[in-house]
């Protein structure tokens, strides 16, 4: 399904269906897997939307949902706000891609996460910049005719921006710097330059219609839409990957420890798994784990713990399609821990 088509059923998937068993809002990374999940799984009705992380937070906050999706863990504040005992729980597997739009360039640009950090601080303007003929001699030509660079980013409250940052924050610390200090990772994009849209469909579109453009679209996105192609980019082992099973579940062997939940979820940004070490030789750098977030204190959940359980077990297997990829069984189990104590 395309992204347009997604991001339509994204604005009204909650509202027609209202009756539903277990509503799922949130994260528009994982909303393409949720979506099929809702289509299969038929012990309760689920209905599944989008909207972005930072709605999925407020959504579970505000206890309109029964599931908040996010790709970035709750603030320390936003976990203060919610008086529910919300449970962070890792459920999928997947990653943010930097896709790109150049005439004559389709697969095999290479980016590092610096190049990428000066594109978004405004310090590199023109494909044509030395940093990038230097890496991708073979494009010299097609990058020397290129429109200039037009960065993309997610104007809405989003996990995808979290995630990027995230990148940008481990991967370039000397570059990714506003306002002369480094930028602390969060769901609000700070750039300042560039063109914002909403959602990753809304990204993904701008990025389709504007030569020159580059963003970060999650990686559903970058195989649904025809016309514009993912850079292969720089991990700390100095190897140029692109997002697929094997470099994903390679960057999540990096990091299978679930924190406890609150302050110390918080603290270590989740499960980070984005930017591991040079260890983890053939890493994709922006991979990511997805949260569903669950008010523990409501009644009524068992529903919603058969609905996780078959999600991060059984499930699993509707997400190679999407480029969502198996979860590591010591997550699995600690899920399933999270899970039964709801």
């Amino acid at each position: 399904m395309g992204a347009a088509a997604l991001g339509f059923m994204a604005t009204t998937a909650v509202a027609s269906a209202s009756a539903a068993t277990i509503k799922e809002a949130g994260s528009s990374l994982v909303f393409p897997l949720t979506y099929r999940w809702s289509q299969v799984y038929h012990n309760n009705s689920v209905v599944a939307a989008a909207g972005g992380s930072g709605l999925g937070i407020t959504d579970i906050q505000q206890n309109s949902v029964n599931i908040g999706a996010s790709d970035a863990p709750m603030s320390t504040q936003q976990y203060s706000q919610d008086p529910h005992n919300p449970v962070e729980i890792p459920w999928a597997l997947s990653a943010t891609t930097v896709a790109y739009k150049i005439p004559g360039i389709h697969a095999g640009l290479k980016l590092t996460a610096t190049i990428v950090a000066e594109i978004y601080t405004g310090k590199i303007t023109r494909w044509s910049s030395p940093a990038i003929l230097k890496l991708n001699q073979n494009f010299t030509k097609a990058l020397k005719k290129a429109p200039p660079i037009t960065p993309v980013f997610r104007s809405d409250g989003s996990g995808d921006s979290f995630v990027f940052q995230n990148f940008l924050y481990r991967g370039a610390p000397k570059a990714w710097v506003i306002n002369g200090a480094r930028v602390i990772p969060t769901t609000s994009f700070p750039g300042k330059v560039g063109q914002g849209e909403n959602g990753n469909y809304g990204v993904t579109g701008e990025i389709a219609k504007n030569a020159g453009a580059v963003g970060y679209i999650s990686a559903y996105y970058a195989i649904s839409q025809p016309g514009i192609y993912t850079a292969s980019l720089e991990n700390a082992a100095g190897r140029f990957e692109q997002a697929n099973g094997a470099t994903i579940e390679e960057a999540a062997k990096s990091n299978s420890h679930i924190p406890a939940q609150g302050s110390a979820f918080t603290s270590d940004l989740g499960v980070s798994i984005q930017y591991p070490s040079k260890r983890y030789k053939t890493a994709y750098p922006i991979s990511t784990y997805t949260y569903a977030i669950v008010n523990k204190d409501e009644s009524g959940l068992s529903p919603v713990q058969d609905f996780l359980t078959w999600a991060v077990t059984t499930g699993q297997k509707y997400g190679a399609a999407l480029k969502f990829y198996q979860l590591p069984a010591s997550i699995v189990s600690a899920d399933k821990g999270l899970i039964s104590s709801l």
